[in-house]
């Protein structure tokens, strides 16, 4: 089975997360919400969220943990990290996660990601090196790959990327063109009335 996880933390964006879950359920992934630190995530707004399952419910703790996350992560076609603070900084701090998002990209899967976390997770995780890729602006410029300035979403290779807030849409939209090709999108814009 090929799986589709989004990772969540305290203060995450809303519409970073929300945006891409709506559109890639649409189009019928078989998407888990996780929450990073908890099952009941509030955002950077306010709103409580309730995920499918938390992290250490998704791989287990103790000795199996590492086993479960690596037999997960060979079955998941992609990951996707939604950036705000202090989201961003608590999906980079977690091992757990690192090692999960690591092993996907290991093993082939889309690995995604928006706003601070291409830079605060991905990049200081090395996984964006000698990769080309967008942030929140300012962000990454500590980083030995600098992101590329001005862009709003990029797709290198398995990793897709994008600034903010503002380019959830078009973020979602990439996911779903990875995942599914050009005739599945075409099928979402249609249903959602998108500009």
């Amino acid at each position: 089975m090929q799986r589709v996880f989004l990772f969540i933390a305290g203060g995450f964006e809303e519409v970073e997360a929300i945006t891409p879950l709506d559109y890639l359920r649409r189009c019928g992934a078989d998407l888990t919400l996780v929450g990073v630190g908890a099952k009941i995530i509030r955002s950077s707004r306010g709103l409580a969220v309730t995920c499918d399952l938390a992290l250490s419910e998704l791989i287990g703790d103790g000795a199996d943990a590492k086993k479960n996350a690596e037999q997960l992560a060979a079955d998941t076609v992609l990951a996707i990290l939604p950036g705000g603070l202090p989201n961003s900084r608590t999906l980079s701090e977690s091992t757990d996660l690192r090692f999960f998002i690591t092993e996907t990209a290991k093993h082939g899967g889309f690995v995604a990601a928006i706003c601070a976390a291409p830079a605060l997770a991905l990049g200081e995780w090395g996984l964006l090196d000698g990769k080309q890729f967008t942030c929140y602006p300012g962000m990454g410029e500590d980083l030995s790959t600098k992101p590329v300035t001005g862009a709003r979403v990029i797709r290198d290779g398995q990793f897709i990327t994008a600034c903010g807030a503002g380019a959830a849409e078009e973020f979602a939209f990439a996911l779903a063109d990875a995942l599914y090709g050009e005739k599945k999108l075409a099928e979402l814009k249609s249903s959602i009335v998108a500009r």
